[in-house]
């Protein structure tokens, strides 16, 4: 089928105003003269390190330059801790998933979300595109364009000079004397960056992977693709597509199909009806968002089982973007049993039945498991999780989501058997895996507003407790005195 004529997957960007270049570059003074009033105590604290043979040490490397990395460095660099470097195995202006996995038309929060400004008014989305395209555009926007939140993100990691290297990819984290040693490969060949904590700010698949059913990875895999994937779309043109799962991402690849001429799709919901609470919603105020983390272990796993297990939702918008196709279905009710190839099709059965198709995609989510992290491989027999730590209460298990970590007050994992691994202590988790210790955080924007100053609080406690000697014989020998001369 011919889709319809204008069947954009982005939408429309307003013109630039006349003097949008001008505005922009007052708008970084703007950011520059707020982070200066703001700026007061001026001292850098955290006092450099090296090894034994002369090496630098960085005292935090983030490992992700994406919204979270970016904002969690901008905050380290407003507290002034230096030797912060983030890295990023995407080039420059591809981190994150917005212009990659990401298939949404626009955000699904709403526009006037706050994050990565950390506070600045001159650094917040809002002020950035009505510097470009004017207040009445502004009070026109629906929602935040994704192609545009990837603009700004990256306007911010240029305001801000938040220092990354891109093409990095870290293989493996290892111990190194009192440090840690991360192996990472570069365009330049493999080498080791020495860190004294690690943050590992990566995003949704961060703490385990991406989620394909066994049925579905039985087949060959011309015959399918996980939603995290890049897909060629075009050459589902007139293919028949079957889509599983019904939550945001799902649909947003059911509309991409559609919109690239795909002959029908057919998207498949297990549940017997759809998931519409938007948990986001109801858990968007501080007291949840800022304290979660900090309540005992029952109303945390009680809260953010709940939470996770709701799964976000597709919004309206994405609704509308696929029920304009005539040759699009919602099957609800029918979880998939078997997928088999038989010649050039493929065979799913349900309950119901058996489905023909000439392509699936699977979107299904994250399965949180550190095991499948090669960077943690030398730690992973001793990272803790909920499962080895917390016994639910008769009717409240939920043994998928006990393998999620059970994290330290400072986002860090904790050991299974104390004092096998201590260097577990300065690994930080800031991804998908820290939601079920301190609720949606590392993989979602809502959030960012209180959780990445929490935890650059206890980034920047851990680096003032580990130095504290040196920070008393300083004190000892401080000689900064008021006046030169009794004044009487």
């Amino acid at each position: 089928m011919t889709p319809p004529e204008t069947p954009e997957n982005t939408p429309t960007t307003p013109r630039l105003k006349p003097g949008a270049a001008e505005r922009l570059a007052h708008l970084v003074r703007c950011v520059d003269e707020e982070r200066a009033i703001l700026d007061f105590p001026e001292r850098h604290w955290v006092a450099p390190h090296r090894s034994a043979d002369g090496q630098p040490i960085l005292n935090v490397l983030i490992v992700g330059a994406g919204q979270a990395g970016i904002a969690i460095a901008f905050a380290l660099l407003r507290d002034h801790v230096d030797g912060v470097l983030c890295i990023d195995m995407m080039p420059e202006g591809q981190e994150g998933p917005w212009l990659s996995l990401a298939r949404m038309t626009t955000l699904r929060t709403p526009k006037q979300v706050t994050g990565p400004d950390l506070g600045l008014p001159s650094l917040s989305f809002q002020r950035w595109y009505e510097a470009q395209f004017g207040s009445n555009a502004w009070e026109d926007l629906f929602q935040i364009p994704r192609t545009e939140w990837a603009r700004y993100l990256r306007w911010v990691r240029a305001v801000t000079r938040v220092p990354v290297q891109n093409g990095i990819r870290l293989d493996r984290i290892v111990p190194a004397g009192d440090h840690l040693a991360a192996e990472i490969t570069a365009p330049s060949g493999t080498k080791r960056l020495l860190a004294r904590k690690i943050v590992l700010a990566t995003g949704m698949e961060g703490g385990g992977g991406w989620y394909t059913p066994e049925i579905v990875q039985a087949v060959p895999k011309r015959f399918w693709a996980h939603s995290s994937e890049s897909i060629d779309f075009l050459a589902l043109r007139n293919k028949r597509v079957a889509v599983l799962g019904a939550a945001a991402s799902a649909m947003d690849n059911a509309a991409t199909a559609l919109e690239h001429g795909a002959r029908n799709v057919d998207q498949y919901c297990r549940r017997p009806q759809i998931q519409a609470v938007q948990p986001y919603r109801w858990a968007a105020f501080p007291g949840f968002t800022r304290h979660i983390g900090e309540m005992d272990d029952l109303w945390r796993w009680r809260f953010l089982t709940y939470f996770v297990d709701l799964r976000e939702p597709f919004t309206q918008d994405a609704w509308e973007r696929v029920s304009r196709f005539p040759n699009y279905r919602m099957v609800i009710g029918e979880p998939w049993q078997n997928v088999a190839v038989e010649g050039d099709e493929l065979l799913i059965r349900t309950p119901k039945g058996v489905i023909h198709a000439d392509f699936i995609v699977c979107g299904t989510g994250v399965t949180v498991d550190h095991r499948l992290r090669p960077e943690l491989s030398g730690f992973a027999h001793n990272i803790a999780t909920w499962r080895d730590q917390f016994q639910p209460p008769p009717g409240e298990e939920n043994p998928r989501l006990g393998h999620f970590p059970y994290l330290s007050p400072s986002f860090s994992y904790s050991e299974r058997e104390p004092g096998a691994t201590p260097q577990l202590a300065n690994i930080h988790c800031f991804n998908f895996a820290s939601t079920l210790s301190f609720g949606p955080s590392g993989a979602a924007i809502r959030p960012m507003k209180y959780l990445v100053p929490k935890f650059a609080r206890a980034l920047t406690r851990d680096l003032f407790r580990d130095d504290i000697g040196e920070h008393w014989a300083d004190f000892r020998a401080f000689q900064g005195r008021e006046f030169d001369e009794f004044p009487f």
